[in-house]
């Protein structure tokens, strides 16, 4: 049934966003939230194996998490900055700051939980919330939303402790 509901559900995709030499700080260093810059190279395998992930996590999620690619090749200067050696490098920035890099391909699933883990604070605290139908009515749904989120937090605490401990065993 999951192949029915992708033919009927037509999900715009999300393509991320290009950053380069000129853009780099203001889409990135500059950005009040969680991003994911994939570092690309042309001819490099991997790295097309990655970029319909990317665009599937950009999707995924849209308005939470920024996801951008840049071009090692053409923005040289940024790619020397941030001390990339090897493409694909997915580096994650929180708020402008660096949390953390990965090289090589990983498949959604991975970034989901990395996501999930890494950018907790940030999901919890986008939590969509449609207030459309009366003040009653959304404080309902205010209430509903804090509870899931509340209940979302400590999974991903969960998850978040699992994941530090897989990276400890690497």
């Amino acid at each position: 049934m999951g192949w029915l509901k992708n033919v009927f559900e037509s999900k715009q995709k999300v393509e991320p966003t290009s950053v380069h030499d000129g853009n780099f700080q203001r889409e990135v260093k500059q950005f009040a939230g969680a991003v994911l810059v994939d570092v690309w190279g042309p001819g490099c395998g991997p790295c097309d194996q990655l970029a319909p992930v990317m665009v599937e996590v950009a999707t995924h999620y849209k308005g939470k998490v920024k996801v951008c690619e840049l071009n090692a090749a053409e923005a040289q200067k940024t790619a020397g900055r941030l001390g990339v050696r090897g493409t694909p490098t997915t580096i994650a920035f929180k708020n402008g700051a660096e949390i953390g890099r990965i090289v090589g391909f990983k498949p959604k699933s991975f970034w989901v939980q990395m996501i999930e883990t890494e950018y907790a604070d940030v999901l919890d605290s986008s939590v969509n919330v449609d207030t459309s139908s009366g003040e009653e009515g959304s404080q309902k749904q205010e209430d509903t939303a804090a509870r899931k989120a509340t209940g979302k937090a400590a999974k991903r605490a969960a998850k978040r402790e699992r994941l530090r401990d897989l990276r400890s065993k690497n």
